[in-house]
């Protein structure tokens, strides 16, 4: 199992890809003091799963997203 995360917003949120049997578990971890519930998925792929993990951020927290703004996605294992 791998985990791969891209923090959006100055790292109040996170994006997080994780493999799950063969496929990526997507999920967005909002700051302490939101109630937005962003909604969570699966995809096939990496490049999938972390495309549709930046457009549940945009979704709930537009903002300018680049490497230079929001970093890169990292493997966390």
């Amino acid at each position: 199992m791998s985990t791969w995360r891209r923090f959006h917003l100055n790292d109040t949120i996170k994006a997080l890809a994780t493999s799950e049997n063969s496929r990526f578990f997507v999920r967005v971890v909002e700051p302490p003091d939101e109630h937005r519930h962003p909604r969570e998925c699966y995809r096939w792929n990496l490049p999938d799963a972390q495309e549709t993990a930046d457009k549940i951020v945009q979704g709930y927290y537009p903002h300018d997203c680049s490497d230079e703004n929001c970093g890169a996605w990292n493997k966390l294992d």
